[in-house]
């Protein structure tokens, strides 16, 4: 049979097979799905019966079977529909195979169909499909998401959950219950069954399984397999399969969901490998894809080697542990309000608890435990965290242990689900969101028991303008920013409830309506509230509170969040102002003709308003008089009718005095604001980059002046912008007007100010009636005027002009780099909290290594001082009250758990007594301590040293009559540490800080002491706390503190007691502000300790009468101050110390004498101290008997001290009153000791004269005995010392300082010009004139000298008879008769004196090293000549040891005799050889001993050899048959000459090829050069030849646009022109034919608009130039500027245009200038050029289509058609949306027409007058809009030449290129004159070079050169 015949009857069989089947597979399906609707219909119908018998019970769980049921349902009708599918399916193939087979019998209908459905079940049963139903790991989501194709499979019952019903928790409490999901979980055989979960408490248990009457076979269908196979793959390659996210918590159920969908498809290697990396993720899919590409040839173990990474890296228990635990880690705080995010808890806690039930998990077991559960409860808000302690109690009383995690886990879903149940959600009223009236904030201190009576107002005890009763700080009340920052109701309620006056906020004792005081708001200028009583919002920025703890509830606990603050702390503050700014001006205001009554004012700049405005304080502060007029006045908020005053005559000058403008008549208007926190200030725009160089423009804040004028636009002069800075599209912007600059936009850096918006926009009416009508302000305006001339540009350079400037402190010590970084630190990150309180970092060194975790240590320390305490119980008992101090102030608290990865160190503590205080310890926080080799305060920075000098403050104590003392108390720790920091103050202590009670860990909050920043930090907030109040309390305050504060001790004197009064109190206050309490007052003034309460004295003043008998003492930094004598006294102490060199040396040190009052006592004592410990002897060693008596003595002397009264200031009377003051200062020398001391002598008002001690010192001689000169000058240059110091501490006038001292060696070598000292003195002398000059010096004699006590020292008994603290007499002689000099001091017998050099000359001779030396071979520039040279020196030596008698080279000669290649070879050879031994000394050395180079050789790695007397390179080709040079080349250095000069030979040989020719040259001839490659490519680089040959065109980096092509200006103001051509046209027709001439044209190019205007020429002269100019200025108007090449017809035409005295005038009228572009630069021109391009390429189209002959006619007529097609050009690309259809075109701005009529409308009469010029000017307003909008910003970016190079400079030598010769013959030139730029690049250069001996000049732009030799 033939094939067609067996395929007709195929076909025959197959249709009748089909047509008689079709009945039978329906029935079959239909058969099939009645039976699953039969199974199912069983279970509904239980279901439903449960239901109703349930849903009287409980509606949660009829909604819960409901669910169940919808589900089921679903399931159902899957099911059914998918056994169809598969029945239709199978009966096809089936038919189709038993067509292939020619199977011909019929069967039975039944007997047939129950064959093919037990085939199919047990297909179905071993079917990809069927697997994936059966994947118990697989979740939900994605198996309804992805496996679209799974054939159905009824639940079995889950073996795995064996607990009944009986055995789960009930929780008492009511509101919940635990309701366990149902487990559906599928088959694992092929049995179908139905069966409910008997864990279920909602399902019949006790309902038999479903059994279904067709029990398929276990065979399989072989018809039907390789059909399902592909069909299974094809679903799993399209939707089978889900993504896997690349956690491991995912990876196993994505393993087993993918291994079970491709084990039975039969996948090969490669395509397992293929599917995986498709549904892995990134991560792992990277990982595959590797391990795939290493092992190509063998699938089956890549495929191997994937699953093992994969599982490695993903299925690990540790892995998949720790991600779950981060997850659960970094779950936020859920406060009680966000159900979603308890949801999310509950969601994760479920996918844990079932990851802990799989087993795979062991470590998660951990979770039953309490410990494992608490992080988690405390997570939760505090209402459900009370809801768990009742839950978990009754569980763990009812079972006896403590609450699983599975039963935390249904607790937490349970009211998760209750919480987000949308039947429960209730939205609150209008009228419930009104707070309440009762305050519930919060207070720092608690521990003050407070009586509450049910009919009383508590009131707070303290006064409220000390202490803020809101914070328990002392700060004002009404200072209080929290306080401040509250809605006005709540602060009424917190004062009602502390009862406190609404007026004052000050006093408790009275209530608004009694309040006497005089209170302004500074916000509104209202004198009927305070400024804390605002209604508005604060103008302070705040760090403000979350929202739920503003009201009392939970707040989020962010500790391992990055926190952020919506607070703009950098650029807001008091005196800062500058949220949003606007344009607003300082200029001068004055009545015209009297400038002296100008005045600072601000003005106001706005567009808007038609008419110029003042305030009415302008009006009153020019007493201006005028009668009120009626005008109507038009702003956002409508039209009212208002009267005022008008004002005539005024001008405005700006602040530099540059612009006058005289104003137009000013209306008076009440409804300006006074708005300053708009105006621009230097410190808003430095915090903006693009910014930041103009802030120096912007003047300061003027405190002074107010905002009075509003400048509209009949003063358009002052709103013309002259530049504009522009910035990113949301940053503010800056313009520079006429009157200065101003700032446009929000300068914040936060977003956290109250939105204000202030709008002036005003309409007068002339007639003052009303009109429908806006008033018509503009018709056509020319914005810019032209200028008469071209202005003047500054030439003269002030770079460099101030290196060498000196000042005075040129010599004082500056801060360290660290110190910088310190304040920029403390500048940047320094704060004030909500509660007033400064808080400052730790000032980390960046960068730093990471601290380790010292906890050990800090245990070991603890235990330690656990030991200390229990021995001394009275040292524990003051350890437990400070510390107890510290927790009562808030300066400590428990510290928070760490979390995994926190840095954090925790610091030692011991305890430490002050000698005066030996019952007061004070504990010290070790952060010296190291571990591991780093401590804390090795990564801290230290700071700079803000303190004063002790001896300055001392200085400045004694000024003036009444004396102050205070100190703050506690200072260290009023400044916190920022929260982030303090992990690492952490500490070990006692709970309840009870030693009986378990040690737990705590963190300071506050800065300590032991941190070595502390000080600096703390003397840093003190000063910047009174900078931020000095505003309020006076600028003296900061000089009080900043001048007269040592650590925290203030000290100070002033002239009297009412200035004392007064400057106490305002720095009392100001620092109360920051909560820094100034207390500890103590005075010699009983009026001054009168004016302040007895607490904040003190303590010994509190007590004693000052007019009693006992007078107190003080201490004033270390001295005794006897307060009722007003003078310094001493104590001694009465404790003997032991006769050791420990004793004695803590003896002398005990007298504390910072101002040297007891010098001449002090020095012997340190005198003996030395004599006595100047044998060598242990500190605890006694010392010799035979000087015990003298040391004795001189202790017992020492008691003599007591009696001494020292007055405290200088003079009697105030020293601010003296007509002339003189500091006065003597100096001696004795071979003990040196000594000086300083005298105040004041002449006063009536003539007296006053002579006060100032300060006195006395150093030691050295042991080492230097002469009497010697010592007398120290002691001259100690007294110039001490006068310095006394000059800059002092802040006193002096009006003279003179010097006194009775060597007149010492005057001589002062007063010496001409001789020379030896260092020594000279050194001396010289530090001596550096702070006096030579007649302040002068003589005195011995006897008169005070400076003598100090040198000899004296008995303390006999200390006060002497002139040491009055002086010598003859200070007392007024000014007028004192001593003066006579003569000049000469040196005393300078032959004989041993410190003046002797000038003697001496000659040395130096003997050089034999042998030739390798630094000699840098004369020579090539090696060539260099080997000449030598090869000259060996024939010189050989000439010597081999004289030839028939020669003439004999001895020393000049020899012209060619030299031999011997001696050439030779001479190379000594070279070679001097260069090794000058660079491998050692390395010779060692090889010619036949030793081994060091291992620090840099030869080693070559093995060098010795080969022929040369180190050469070993290596490893030493068997070789190559040549010896070239297995074993010599080595030479790369930094020597010889190198050098071998590559530029063997470069030159290679004709100036490159480094790898180079290279190959060198070691061709047996040469190894270290280094060579850079050193070739230095050379390479620095050949001129090669730069000929191949340099690079210099380039510079893009310079910026001219600013006319960013201006908006009339078109064709600033014009680019050139021209092209030519063409030749017809002219005329003659006999012979036509006559032709040749055309040019001109095009003008608009800079700005793009526009383009052509002129048609004649010829290229200057005439047709001149010809088209003037036409074009015809058509077009006045230009502004004219830009152009460097084109001969154009310079001509200038020069024309300057014999053309009509042409010339015309232009300078116009202010019009000609600009040319650097010759052969077409690329400074492209604007235009790049458009004679276009026209060109229009042009030569029309030409194609023109068949007549081009006339001149034709060519302006095709001209002027090119002109329309480049001006209609869009200049942006043509935006697609139909609501832009306009295109942005010059012809849009030229002919007002945008080339689309718009459609026709109803028009009226009026609409002629008041339309047409809309219409006009809205075209030109939306194109300049548009231009500005989006075609500038097209102008940014630089397409090339982004990086600047380096300028030319002049001298440079370069290569001129000439574009008509060849390279090689290029002339080169020198830069004779550079052009730099507006931005400093140089672009054009002026060339010199020679032409056949002329020199010639050329200007060429820089792309035009090649630099060959730079100058430098």
């Amino acid at each position: 049979m033939s094939a067609s015949s067996k395929s007709s009857v195929r076909s025959a069989r197959s249709g009748k097979s089909s047509a008689s089947s079709e009945s039978v597979t329906r029935a079959r399906a239909r058969a099939e799905a009645a039976k699953v609707r039969a199974s199912y219909a069983s279970q509904e119908a239980k279901l439903k019966i449960e239901k109703a018998t349930r849903e009287a019970q409980n509606q949660l769980e009829t909604v819960k079977l409901d669910t169940e049921l919808e589900v089921l349902t679903l399931q159902r009708e899957a099911d059914v529909a998918a056994v169809e599918a598969q029945v239709l399916e199978d009966a096809e193939i089936e038919m189709h195979a038993a067509a292939e087979k020619g199977e011909s019998e019929e069967k039975v209908k039944i007997e047939r169909t129950s064959e093919y459905v037990n085939s199919q079940l047990n297909l179905s049963r071993h079917s990809p499909s069927a697997r994936f139903s059966a994947l118990p790991n697989a979740p939900a989501s994605h198996a309804d998401s992805h496996n679209s194709f799974i054939t159905w499979s009824p639940p079995l019952k889950d073996p795995s959950h064996t607990q009944s019903i009986n055995d789960k928790p009930k929780y008492q409490d009511a509101d919940f219950v635990h309701l366990p999901a149902a487990n559906l979980s599928s088959p694992s055989t092929g049995i179908i069954k139905s069966e409910v979960d008997r864990t279920n408490p909602f399902m019949n248990i006790h309902a038999k399984p479903y059994i279904p009457q067709c029990i398929p076979s276990t065979s399989t269908s072989p018809q039907a397999e390789p059909l399902a196979q592909y069909l299974a793959r094809r679903d799993l390659v399209c939707s089978g399969l889900y993504q896997f996210d690349d956690k491991p918590e995912n990876y196993r159920s994505w393993c087993s969901s993918f291994t079970s969908a491709a084990r039975e498809v039969n996948l090969t290697a490669t395509q397992e490998l293929d599917l995986m990396t498709k549904w892995l993720g990134r991560e792992s899919g990277e990982m595959v894809r590797r391990i795939r590409s290493v092992h190509v040839s063998n699938p089956n173990l890549a495929l191997y080697k994937a699953w093992e990474r994969l599982r490695e890296c993903y299925a690990a228990p540790e892995i998949i542990e720790r991600s779950l635990f981060q997850r659960l880690d970094s779950f936020p705080r859920i406060t009680a309000k966000d159900h979603i995010k308890l949801r999310e808890l509950g969601d994760l806690l479920m996918e844990i608890q079932g990851a802990k039930e799989d087993g795979y998990l062991t470590s998660l077991l951990y979770l039953d435990t309490s410990r494992g559960i608490a992080p988690i409860v405390d997570k939760l808000p505090y209402g459900l965290q009370d809801k768990w302690v009742t839950s978990g109690s009754w569980y763990k009383e009812s079972h006896g242990r403590f609450p699983p995690f599975d039963y935390f886990c249904s607790f937490v879903c349970h009211e998760a689900k209750k919480r987000n149940d949308p039947s429960f959600m209730y939205q609150s009223s209008a009228m419930t969101t009104v707070k309440s009236d009762k305050f519930t904030g919060k207070s720092f201190h608690t521990n003050k028991p407070i009586s509450v009576h049910k009919t009383d107002v508590c009131a707070v005890k303290e006064d409220p303008n000390k202490i803020c009763p809101l914070h328990n700080k002392p700060h004002p009340l009404k200072k209080c920013r929290t306080f401040r920052n509250k809605l006005l109701d709540d602060r009424k309620a917190f004062l009602k409830e502390k009862g406190i006056c609404f007026k004052c906020c000050s006093s408790i004792s009275h209530h608004a309506k009694e309040c006497k005081s005089f209170v302004k708001c500074f916000e509104c200028n209202s004198t009927n509230h305070d400024t804390a009583m605002h209604p508005g919002p604060s103008p302070q920025v705040v760090k403000s509170l979350p929202p739920s703890q503003e009201d009392g509830g939970e707040g989020e606990d962010n500790s391992d969040m990055t926190s952020v603050n919506t607070s703009c702390t950098e650029v807001c503050g008091p005196g800062q102002w500058g949220r949003s700014c606007s344009k607003i001006c300082l200029v001068k205001l004055y009545p015209k003709g009297n400038k002296d009554m100008a005045i600072k004012a601000y003005v106001i700049l706005d567009d808007q308003s038609n008419r110029s405005l003042a305030r009415p304080e302008f009006f009153e502060l020019f007493n201006l008089e005028s009668e009120q007029f009626t005008y109507n006045l038009r702003t956002c908020s409508g039209t009212v009718e208002t009267s005022g005053r008008k004002a005539e005559g005024f001008q405005i000058e700006s602040l530099d005095g540059r612009v006058l403008i005289s104003l137009p008549p000013l209306i008076e208007c009440h409804e300006i604001m006074n708005n300053r926190f708009e105006i621009p200030t230097p410190n808003a725009v430095l915090h903006q980059p693009h910014l930041r160089h103009i802030a120096k423009y912007i003047p300061d804040l003027e405190p002074e002046a107010e905002i009075l004028l509003l400048l509209g636009r009949d003063v358009i002069r002052a709103h013309k912008v002259r530049q504009q800075v522009n910035g990113p599209n949301n940053a503010p912007f800056a313009q520079r007007l006429d009157l200065g600059w101003v700032v446009i936009g929000e300068v914040c850096l936060g977003n956290v100010h109250k939105p204000t918006v202030n709008t002036f926009k005003t309409s007068v009416l002339e007639t003052g009636r009303h009109s429908i009508f806006q008033p018509c302000t503009s018709f056509m305006q020319v914005k810019e005027k032209q200028q008469s001339s071209v202005f003047k540009k500054a030439t003269e350079m002030t770079l460099g002009q101030t290196v060498f400037c000196k000042t005075e402190h040129d010599n004082k010590p500056a801060p360290s780099v660290e110190d910088t970084t310190f304040l920029k630190i403390m500048d940047t990150n320094v704060f004030r909290n909500e509660s007033n309180s400064w808080v400052a970092p730790l000032p980390f060194k960046e960068p730093r290594q990471r601290l380790p975790n010292n906890k050990e240590q800090a245990i070991n320390r603890f235990s330690s001082l656990q030991r200390t305490l229990k021995r001394k119980p009275e040292m524990q008992q003051q350890y437990v009250e400070f510390m107890e101090k510290i927790f009562t102030n808030g300066h400590a608290e428990v510290a928070p758990p760490l979390k995994e990865g926190d840095e954090c160190w925790y610091l030692p503590t011991f305890g430490v007594y002050h000698p005066q205080k030996p019952n007061q310890i004070r504990v010290v926080f070790d952060s010296s301590a190291c571990y591991s080799g780093v401590s804390l305060n090795d990564v801290l920075l230290t700071g700079p040293d803000l303190n004063n000098s002790l001896v300055g403050v001392l200085l400045r104590f004694r000024k003036e009559r009444v004396a102050i003392l205070a100190d703050i108390q506690q200072m260290f720790h009023c400044f916190l540490v920022r929260d982030d920091h303090r992990n690492f103050l952490r500490f070990l202590w006692y709970k309840d800080n009870d030693v009986n009670k378990e040690i737990i860990e705590y963190r300071m909050n506050v800065h300590v002491f032991g941190n070595r920043p502390s000080p600096a930090v703390a003397i840093y907030g003190l000063r910047r706390a009174i900078r931020e109040g000095a505003k309020d309390h006076g600028e003296d305050t900061i000089k009080f503190v900043e001048r007269h504060f040592y650590v925290d001790d203030g000290v100070v004197s002033v002239p009297s007691e009412a200035e004392a009064i007064d400057l106490l109190q305002r720095t009392q206050a100001s620092l109360a502000e920051s909560n820094l309490r100034l207390h500890k007052f103590a005075s010699n003034s009983q009026i001054v300790m009168k004016a302040f309460p007895p607490e904040d004295c003190a303590p010994v003043i509190k007590d004693l009468d000052l007019s009693g008998e006992t007078s107190p003492t003080q201490r004033s930094l270390g001295l005794l101050w006897e307060i009722s004598t007003d003078t310094f006294t001493y104590s001694t102490s009465t404790t003997t110390k032991p006769f050791t060199r420990r004793g004695v040396l803590s003896t002398v040190n005990s007298v504390f004498d910072p101002l040297g009052l007891l010098a001449p006592v002090t020095i012997q004592g340190r005198a003996l101290l030395r004599e006595l410990t100047s044998e060598s002897a242990d500190w605890d060693t006694s010392l010799p008997e035979v000087k015990l008596n003298k040391w004795v003595a001189w202790r017992s002397s020492l008691q003599e001290l007591e009696k001494l009264h020292v007055s405290r200031t200088y003079t009697k009377t105030s020293l601010t009153e003296a007509v002339h003051t003189e500091l006065c200062v003597f100096s001696d020398a004795s071979t003990k000791a040196i000594g000086a001391v300083a005298y105040l002598k004041v002449l006063q008002k009536d003539g007296q004269v006053e002579v006060g001690f100032v300060m006195g010192k006395a150093k030691l001689a050295p042991l080492s005995e230097p002469t009497i000169p010697r010592l007398e000058l120290c002691a001259a240059v100690l007294a110039v010392e001490m006068a310095d110091l006394i000059k800059d501490e002092l802040d006193l006038e002096l009006n003279d300082i003179r010097f006194f001292t009775d060597s007149k060696v010492v005057l001589g070598y002062i007063y010496n010009e001409s001789k020379r000292f030896y260092v020594y003195v000279h050194n001396r002398v010289q530090r001596i004139r550096q702070s006096s000059r030579p007649e302040q010096w002068h003589y005195v004699r011995t006897e008169e000298n005070p400076a003598d006590h100090a040198s000899r020292s004296l008995p303390a008994s006999c200390l006060a008879q002497t002139s040491w603290f009055t002086g010598p007499s003859f200070l007392r002689q007024p000014p007028a008769e004192k001593t003066k000099s006579s003569k000049m001091f000469e040196l005393i017998e300078p032959e004989n004196d041993a410190e003046i050099r002797p000038q003697i000359q001496t000659c040395a001779t130096y003997l050089e090293e034999a042998g030739l030396i390798s630094t000699r071979f840098q004369r020579f520039s090539t090696f060539t000549s260099l080997v000449r040279g030598v090869a000259l020196l060996v024939h010189v030596a050989k000439s010597f040891k081999h004289s030839n008698q028939n020669s003439n080279c004999k001895g020393w000669h000049r020899c012209d005799l060619p030299r031999t290649p011997d001696e050439l070879d030779q001479a190379r050879n000594v070279v070679l050889k001097a260069t090794q031994k000058a660079a491998f000394a050692k390395e010779l050395s060692a090889l010619l001993a036949d030793q081994p180079v060091s291992k620090n050789s840099r030869l080693r790695k070559l093995s060098p050899i010795m080969e022929g007397n040369f180190i050469c390179v070993g290596g490893r080709l030493k068997h070789s048959e190559i040549s010896t040079a070239e297995k074993n080349p010599i080595i030479l250095p790369k930094e020597s000459h010889t190198s050098l000069l071998l590559i530029r030979h063997h470069h030159e040989q290679v004709k100036h090829q490159g480094r790898h020719l180079t290279e190959g040259a060198i070691r061709a001839a047996g040469l190894w050069i270290l280094g060579a490659k850079s050193l070739i490519n230095s050379v390479l680089h620095k050949c001129i030849t090669c730069r000929k040959l191949r340099g690079k065109f210099e380039e510079q980096h893009m310079a910026d646009l001219p600013s006319e092509r960013l201006k908006i200006c009339p078109p064709f103001t600033y014009v680019g022109l050139d021209v092209f051509g030519p063409w030749s046209v017809t002219t005329r027709r003659t006999r012979g034919g036509q006559a032709e001439s040749k055309r040019w044209a001109i095009m003008f190019g608009c800079m700005s608009s793009r526009a383009v205007h052509i002129e048609v020429i004649e010829s290229m002269d200057a005439s047709s130039c001149i010809n088209a100019l003037r036409r074009f200025f015809a058509l077009r108007g006045p230009a502004k500027q004219l830009r152009s090449d460097c084109g001969t017809n154009f310079v001509g035409a200038c020069k024309e245009l300057g014999m053309d005295k009509m042409v010339q005038r015309y232009l300078s009228e116009q202010g019009c200038s000609w600009e040319f572009n650097p010759p052969h630069s077409s690329h400074m021109g492209g604007s235009w050029e790049r458009l004679i391009g276009i026209a060109r390429r229009i042009l030569d189209s029309m030409f194609l289509q023109l068949k007549a002959r081009l006339t001149h006619e034709v060519l302006c007529t095709l001209l002027a058609e090119v002109t329309a097609i480049i001006n209609a050009r869009p200049l942006l690309p043509v935006s697609a949306d139909p609501q832009q259809p306009f295109i942005l075109s010059p012809s849009v701005l030229l002919t007002q027409k945008t080339g689309v009529p718009p459609p026709p409308g109803d028009f009226s009469d009026k609409d002629l007058y008041t339309k047409q010029w809309r219409q006009v000017q809205a075209l030109a307003n939306q194109f300049w809009t548009r231009w500005s909008r989006e075609y500038l910003p097209c102008l940014q970016h630089r397409p090339k030449w982004t990086v600047p190079r380096r300028n030319l400079q002049v001298g440079d030598l370069v290569l001129l290129r000439d574009k008509q010769i060849a390279r090689n013959c290029w002339p080169m030139a020198r830069v004779s004159a550079v052009f730099p730029g507006k931005d400093g690049y140089v672009r054009k250069v002026e060339v010199s070079t020679t032409d056949q001996g002329n020199i010639k000049t050329f200007l060429r732009p820089i792309s035009e050169v090649v630099l060959l030799l730079p100058k430098d």
